[in-house]
């Protein structure tokens, strides 16, 4: 009796256990395997199991089905990615736009202050003419 309540404990862990995408392990703590089946229903198709081999309560996993798991886990991440990356082409449109305002400021505020320089050299120049010669 013992037995049977042992091995339907080891059955439950397996399910808790059970991990989407490639498995690094069975639940036992062996390593997962990728074997090539030689069955007739699935021959040379891939799949992962338990480093003990293969029994019914250990690990037993398609390969191609971890790959599409991972897909799957894989997308939102990748929408994510694209909303990002969307946020940032806006911004750095904006940060442009204020750049070249920036720009055309830098370059009125130059031309104010050369008109500037240029009014003060010839008040200076008066201002000298008249202390020097009149």
């Amino acid at each position: 009796m013992s037995s049977s309540s042992s091995v339907s404990r080891n059955y439950g862990k397996q399910h808790l256990n059970a991990e989407r995408g490639t498995p690094k392990q069975c639940w036992c703590g062996q390593p997962a395997e990728l074997v090539t089946s030689a069955s007739v229903t699935n021959p040379g198709r891939l799949y992962y199991c338990c480093a003990r081999g293969y029994h019914k309560r250990h690990l037993f996993k398609l390969a191609d089905e971890c790959l599409v798991e991972e897909v799957e886990d894989i997308k939102p991440m990748i929408r994510g990615m694209n909303d990002d990356i969307s946020f940032l082409i806006l911004n750095v449109a904006r940060l442009g736009k204020e750049i070249e305002v920036m720009k055309t400021a830098h370059v009125r505020k130059r031309d104010e202050c050369m008109r500037n320089v240029v009014v003060l050299c010839v008040g200076m120049a008066i201002l000298c003419y008249y202390y020097f010669f009149v």
